[in-house]
């Protein structure tokens, strides 16, 4: 545990690709662009990616994280809140290779998101709002301003 606390986790999350299901087609992104490049990402509602994969950065077994994503999807369906399918991986040159389902949920505001992303124990979890795109880290709870650039896989 302690060779995870001593990671750089603001650079593992801007080494990953992130994409949700928006009008008719993924919408991808990475957070590692800069004030001048970024890719406006100005949507009606907030936008949180989310997923209950891989609680505690601790890596699990895909039948564990289907079953516990399924538990999440439950849950917001119960909440009545709107969502689409999203998913986050490694870029192609990050030199590890990973993904993880998830959802996008909207109209969330930044409090309700870090409580959900505690609650199903991850890390981090993206926020997108007028604008703004925050990597939302939920224990202890803290947003770092990121900027997002275009990702079109290859």
């Amino acid at each position: 545990m302690e060779a995870q606390n001593s990671c750089d986790w603001l650079a593992i999350y801007q080494a990953s690709v992130y994409q949700f299901w928006h009008e008719r087609d993924w919408f991808a992104f990475s957070l590692d662009g800069t004030r001048e490049n970024c890719l406006s990402m100005d949507f009606p509602d907030s936008v949180t990616l989310i997923t209950a994969w891989n609680p505690d950065s601790e890596e699990m077994p895909l039948s564990a994280n289907r079953q516990e994503n399924a538990r999440l999807l439950r849950e917001l369906i119960s909440h009545g809140h709107a969502w689409a399918p999203a998913s986050g991986y490694a870029k192609p040159d990050a030199g590890e290779v990973w993904r993880e389902e998830g959802f996008a949920v909207f109209g969330w505001s930044k409090a309700e998101a870090c409580t959900w992303g505690k609650n199903y124990g991850q890390r981090a979890i993206v926020f997108v709002e007028s604008g703004a795109t925050h990597l939302l880290f939920c224990s202890p709870e803290r947003a770092e301003l990121c900027f997002p650039l275009s990702f079109k896989p290859a």
